[in-house]
């Protein structure tokens, strides 16, 4: 699926426009930097990146935001890619703090999902990768700091060959998660086919720490959600 995408896309530069590549999980902030990306009149791509037992319900997310955007979809597997929770289970005991996240952390994930990217963006002739970091994950996450971003884009300047190497943008750097919903408000993101929670469940859970934070946006915004929870 991703070479006849790869090659698809990589055929015809007439347009003249740059393009972009926007790592797309099917949750609010990848979605509001597709539509970003778009507005800026990019040709935009999107990649999702579907890791061990990754649940379907982010996966049929990430293909409803991309159907609505009009834009290709490429999904790669990558079954050897494990969640925390996938090796030492949910207990609570098995991590260094009792923050909801840390079940769901992936070792090395965006050195990871940024150089497959990367690679694929060579291909392409992508200019961009846009990734969907806000200014609250930056702050837990080390592998989504600003540094940590820029130590990669010098990576691949240093590494690429062929061509001018893509770099990676985080337009939602400086948004808190409620500013990030506001931009999505704005630019008409399908907030309805978004996806946030962290359970294998067919509705939002309303308990994960996705649901959670999901839920205190949209009060604090005095708007509904348009995403079913758990009764």
């Amino acid at each position: 699926m991703i070479d006849e995408a790869v090659m698809s896309a990589s055929v015809d530069m007439g347009n003249g426009r740059e393009r972009a590549l926007v790592l797309l999980s099917g949750g609010i902030d990848s979605a509001t930097c597709l539509y970003w990306a778009k507005s800026k009149g990019y040709e935009v791509y999107a990649l999702t990146l579907n890791y061990h037992n990754r649940w379907i319900k982010e996966i049929e997310a990430a293909r409803l935001i991309a159907r609505d955007a009009d834009i290709m979809l490429i999904e790669l597997e990558l079954p050897f890619v494990k969640e925390a929770f996938n090796v030492y289970g949910y207990s609570p005991s098995n991590y260094k703090d009792d923050d909801l996240r840390w079940p769901f952390y992936i070792p090395s994930k965006n050195l990871l999902f940024y150089s497959i990217a990367a690679h694929i963006a060579e291909y392409m002739h992508v200019r961009w990768i846009v990734g969907g970091h806000n200014r609250d994950d930056m702050l837990f996450f080390k592998d989504a700091s600003k540094e940590y971003i820029d130590g990669i884009n010098r990576l691949f300047k240093q590494g690429f060959m062929l061509n001018e190497p893509a770099e990676i943008v985080t337009p939602l750097a400086d948004l808190s998660k409620v500013e990030v919903v506001r931009l999505a408000l704005q630019l008409g993101v399908p907030l309805e086919h978004t996806w946030s929670c962290h359970l294998r469940v067919e509705r939002h859970c309303g308990r994960c720490h996705g649901c959670i934070s999901r839920l205190e946006i949209f009060k604090s915004l005095g708007i509904e959600d348009s995403v079913e929870y758990v009764k």
